[in-house]
C-alpha cells in the first residue's frame, strides 16, 4: 500500500457586521390609453422620485437607470389594444443607514401611485476587512482540521501545498410588501447584520 503524503481539507469561516448601506430597486408604473400619455406619465412621476431623492441629500452618482420597457394591453379576449404599459427602474444606493426610511417615504410619496419599491438589500459599502477576517478564520479551521486527520493516523501536519477559497455575501433582504404598506411615514428599517462567509481548501504535506 502506498504511503500517504498529503490531505486536502476544507475549512470555513465568517465574519459579521452591521450593515451601512442600502441599496433600493424603485420603479414608476404608468398605463394609459396611448403610449405618448403612458410616457408622460411615467417621466412626471421619476422625474419627481429623482428630484424627491436628489432634495433629500442623495448623490447624484448613488442614482442610476435600471430599467425602462413599454407593454401593449389587450382586452380579456387578447384581441385589441386597450393601452400601454410603462416601467420605469431607478437603483438607488443610500448611504446613511439612519436617514433612509425617512429619504424612501420622501420618494414614495414623490411618485404617487405609480411609485413601486420592488427590492431593498442591506450590505457593506467596503467589506474588504470583513472578508480578510473571515478568510483567516477559514484558514485556521482548515489547519484544525487537518491536525486532527493527521493525528489520528499518526502522523504531523507539514506545509500547506496548495489553497483555493471562495466567498459569498449574505445581504440582509426587506420585502417590498412591507415598504408599500409603511411609506406613508418614516419607513421603519431593521438593519439585522451582513455576514460574509469564506470556504478555503487546503492540501497539508504529511510528515
Amino acid at each position: 500500500m502506498s504511503r500517504i503524503e498529503s490531505i486536502s481539507v476544507v475549512g470555513t469561516g465568517r465574519a459579521r457586521t452591521a450593515p451601512d448601506l442600502v441599496t433600493l430597486d424603485l420603479g414608476v408604473e404608468a398605463h394609459d390609453a396611448t403610449v405618448d400619455a403612458a410616457v408622460a406619465g411615467s417621466n412626471q412621476s421619476m422625474t419627481a422620485v429623482q428630484a424627491a431623492l436628489l432634495d433629500a441629500g442623495v448623490a447624484e452618482a448613488d442614482l442610476r437607470t435600471s430599467n425602462l420597457s413599454i407593454r401593449t394591453e389587450y382586452d380579456r379576449q387578447g384581441r385589441s389594444v386597450s393601452g400601454y404599459v410603462v416601467n420605469h427602474g431607478l437603483t438607488v444606493r443610500l448611504r446613511d443607514l439612519a436617514g433612509a426610511g425617512a429619504v424612501i417615504a420622501t420618494a414614495v410619496a414623490a411618485g404617487g401611485d405609480r411609485c413601486r419599491v420592488n427590492n431593498l438589500q442591506m450590505s457593506v459599502g467596503d467589506d474588504a476587512a470583513l472578508v480578510e477576517q473571515a478568510m483567516r478564520s477559514a484558514v485556521e479551521d482548515a489547519r484544525r482540521r487537518a491536525e486532527t486527520l493527521a493525528s489520528s493516523v499518526g502522523r504531523s501536519l507539514g506545509r500547506a501545498l496548495r489553497l483555493s477559497e471562495g466567498v459569498a455575501q449574505e445581504p440582509a433582504p426587506v420585502g417590498a410588501r412591507m415598504m408599500a404598506a409603511e411609506s406613508a411615514g418614516n419607513v421603519p428599517l431593521q438593519a439585522g447584520s451582513h455576514e460574509v462567509s469564506v470556504s478555503v481548501t487546503v492540501e497539508w504535506a504529511l510528515e
